[in-house]
């Protein structure tokens, strides 16, 4: 994806206006593979969180894991789940269960109690053939038995590569690599149960898994804190996940932020009342998801706890626009590279404008700001019918039971059809059957207009409600970010760095009891004005002529308000745009400073955000050539581990900064063992063939061009927003408004 195709998008949310200077706008492709988007957070005391080690780290003789790991360690986190009502209780294992170990819990359904879904069953069908998925789940369903070790199950011959490294990868995920495959010479798949290493029985016996729970050394706190490294998952998916499999609530797992669904992310979080061996035990068991560095603390980890992010970023398939992209390659990278440092170098002093990143506006035809505008203009059926927005064709699709196997693409075409089957009366009850629960928004509104059937239908306000509070504050906060970049781009296009009359400056610290930045519930940073929930309230005033004048400020000092009933407005014609803007019919025909409702849930207090952002350290651009489009130019950490010793916990460079020993352009690949899980990686990435590659000869015309980025960002920043400064704007945005 060309992080400036969306031009049209960006310009359609306010973004207009860019502080940066460039010799000669470029372009590039963005999450290529999403390990091409790399973030780690960045703790308070300014560390780079990076995944040191994978499960227990080495201690896996110490402290087994085994099914009963998995129960909290407090019985009140056993009494509810998925942040749901009571449920009930699991009935304890008998003592002969609990001598047996997870063996007791395996039946017909396999190891571990692990039941292979119809939609796993034809994956394997599609790739191996129907006889291979039936022996291969036979082979699994008497796994138990001795004789089993002696069975295999082959697939039909094949020479299709990748068709075979996807059924390598698809086997090792259906089955938790509990099943081994190999190819043989007539390019068939085999599978065979794995052996079992060295006498470690799962279990009380096997491996000392009771004995050794007794010598645990006693917990240093309530709370374990972990790495979570996950891939191509967003933040609530992977918290779900986690919180499923320790069988807790996903509320009791905390984190400080959010982050990027398309992308390789680390971060630190915590959970109470559960042992660091119950997490290594629910590590093989997750998807795209892995946790380690366990630590006992005192304190959760709460959102808001971060200094912001580091990213590094690949951006493959650059070229120069213009005549400059016709020059031979090397002449190409040198312009490239010169242009690219320039602009960062302009980035680090002067900053940028601090936009909210279209990502603050969700991925839907209908964006989170239209349905904020709703919501605040009172029109709350539009508002709900707007969340329930589906495409025709799409939902067609699930109605024809055409569905992907890719977990991510079967969920979308899902929420189209429940959403279709509602919206037109079709189907109610089907509809909230099928809705998939990540789509919470439309879930909560599809349970709650269904709760007392016909007569409930009508209760808009009432599904509104009944939408998590995070979720619908989304679409409020969405509204005014989307004020706010058009009153920056406004500021910007008329004053650009000039500090004039009117302008705001937060008031000195000393003033006020706290004048420190926040986070909003969609993490993002903003000075806070009122008292609700603990916030102290935060002061801003206008400048006046002599103020301004004085050069005692700049334009880093200036904040603008999103809007609100707690906020004063720029005493100038920026002020006076905010009520022009907003009264327009199509921005909702709002008043900034009537942001009171009747119902309290959708009032505005208002905050302020600063107009410039500024690195929190010292970034970099490196400019290089390659050739595959599935290269890794930059390793993950999860890389890094696997080349360092398979997840042993040793790491290929000194700190997070140094380089990775291994070379640029590795495709980097690994095998889970049973600490950790086999990470899904993108198509291109299935597990590679043993037939050796044919060599070949790379010529200049073949050669491409990438650009490896790193930043420091605060957690108000967004990379998007950075890399459009950077990079500079498509020809089509180039109109007279930008600079």
């Amino acid at each position: 994806m060309d992080i400036r195709g969306n031009a049209a998008r960006v310009r359609a949310i306010g973004i207009t206006q860019r502080a940066t200077p460039l010799a000669a706008a470029w372009t590039g492709d963005l999450r290529v593979r999403f390990t091409d988007f790399q973030v780690n957070e960045i703790t308070p005391d300014g560390k780079v969180v990076h995944l040191r080690s994978i499960g227990l780290g080495g201690q896996e003789e110490k402290q087994a894991s085994s099914s009963e790991d998995v129960k909290p360690a407090h019985p009140q986190d056993d009494k509810n789940q998925n942040g749901g009502g009571p449920v009930n209780e699991e009935p304890q294992a008998t003592p002969a269960e609990k001598d047996q170990g997870q063996e007791s819990a395996q039946g017909p359904q396999g190891e571990g109690g692990l039941e292979v879904s119809p939609e796993d069953i034809a994956s394997l069908t599609a790739l191996g053939g129907s006889q291979f998925a039936h022996d291969i789940v036979e082979m699994y369903k008497t796994s138990g038995d001795p004789e089993a070790l002696k069975k295999k199950a082959v697939a039909a011959s094949s020479d299709d590569r990748q068709k075979r490294g996807q059924l390598h990868h698809e086997v090792r995920r259906i089955f938790n690599s509990k099943i081994e495959t190999s190819t043989d010479d007539s390019g068939a798949v085999v599978a065979t149960l794995a052996a079992r290493r060295g006498g470690r029985q799962r279990g009380g016996r096997g491996g000392g898994g009771g004995r050794n729970r007794q010598r645990e050394e006693k917990p240093a706190g309530d709370y374990v804190h972990f790495t979570l490294y996950k891939d191509n998952r967003d933040t609530l998916d992977a918290v779900n996940q986690v919180a499923r499999m320790l069988r807790v609530k996903p509320q009791s797992i905390g984190y400080s932020g959010t982050k990027d669904r398309r992308a390789s992310t680390v971060q630190r979080c915590s959970v109470r009342y559960i042992r660091p061996r119950n997490l290594a035990g629910i590590n093989g068991k997750l998807r795209g998801v892995v946790t380690g560095d366990y630590e006992y603390a005192q304190e959760p980890i709460r959102l808001g706890q971060l200094q912001g992010n580091e990213f590094v970023i690949t951006l493959k398939n650059c070229k120069l626009l213009g005549e400059a992209n016709s020059k031979p390659l090397e002449e190409r990278v040198e312009i490239l590279r010169q242009n690219a440092q320039s602009a960062m170098d302009h980035l680090s002093d002067h900053g940028w404008i601090n936009y909210f990143g279209h990502q603050r506006f969700g991925t839907h035809e209908i964006g989170t700001h239209e349905v904020g505008k709703l919501i605040l203009g009172e029109k709350y059926e539009d508002a709900v019918k707007a969340i329930l927005h589906y495409d025709p064709k799409i939902a067609e699709k699930g109605e024809k039971g055409d569905l992907p196997q890719e977990l991510s693409f079967r969920d979308e075409i899902l929420r189209h059809q429940a959403c279709m089957l509602f919206v037109t009366d079709k189907d109610h009850a089907r509809a909230e059957e099928i809705i998939p629960r990540r789509f919470g928004a439309e879930s909560s509104i599809l349970r709650h207009l269904n709760r007392a059937g016909a007569q409930s239908r009508k209760d808009f306000v009432g599904a509104l409600i009944h939408i998590t509070r995070g979720l619908r504050s989304m679409y409020l906060h969405a509204y005014q970010s989307y004020v706010w970049n058009n009153v920056a781009s406004r500021r910007w296009g008329l004053h650009g760095e000039k500090v004039i009359k009117g302008d705001l400056i937060l008031v000195e610290a000393s003033d006020t009891t706290n004048a420190e930045p926040e986070q909003d519930q969609d993490g993002d940073e903003v000075i806070n004005p009122n008292d609700e929930e603990g916030y102290a309230k935060v002061h801003a005033r206008a400048l006046t002529e002599e103020e301004a004048s004085s050069g005692q400020y700049s334009i880093r000092d200036i904040v603008l308000p999103t809007p609100g009933y707690e906020v004063i407005y720029p005493d100038n014609d920026i002020g006076a745009f905010y009520a022009e803007f907003m009264a327009r019919p199509e921005n909702g025909g709002l008043d900034p400073d009537k942001m009171r409702r009747i119902r309290r849930e959708f009032s505005l207090p208002g905050r302020y955000r600063r107009l410039m952002n500024r690195f929190l350290g010292t970034p970099s651009v490196e400019v290089k050539t390659y050739v595959d489009d599935t290269e890794q130019m930059h390793p993950t950490d999860l890389d890094l581990i696997r080349a360092a010793g398979s997840g042993k916990g040793k790491r290929a460079r000194e700190s997070s900064g140094a380089a990775c020993d291994e070379p640029a352009g590795k495709k980097f690949k690994g095998d889970g063992d049973e600490n950790g899980s086999v990470v899904e990686k993108d198509e291109a990435e299935a597990a590679p063939s043993k037939e050796p590659e044919e060599k070949k000869t790379v010529g200049e015309t073949e050669k491409k061009i990438a650009a490896v980025v790193r930043f420091q960002l605060g957690s108000s920043a967004y990379a998007t927003v950075t890399l459009r400064e950077l990079m500079g704007d498509p020809p089509e945005s180039n109109t007279s408004e930008q600079t």
